[in-house]
């Protein structure tokens, strides 16, 4: 579950990343508004299915790795 939500996490990163750069060629004259309507879309997606993920399985999140 842990490398479930880590990626969904990076995901959400990679996004959000696609919305500030589909802001950002607005400000150079030629922007995109699918990047920006994408990015914010996916980013809040994966979000929201992360923390969801996260507070459904705590169990897997909250033991200790080396503990029998």
């Amino acid at each position: 579950m842990r490398p479930i939500v880590t990626l969904l996490c990076i995901a959400t990163i990679v996004a959000y990343g696609y919305a500030v750069a589909g802001m950002g060629g607005y400000l150079l004259g030629h922007g995109n508004l699918t990047y920006i309507i994408a990015g914010l879309l996916g980013g809040t997606g994966c979000g929201i299915l992360a923390l969801y993920l996260f507070k459904k399985h705590p169990e897997a999140f909250y033991k200790d790795i080396g503990a029998e």
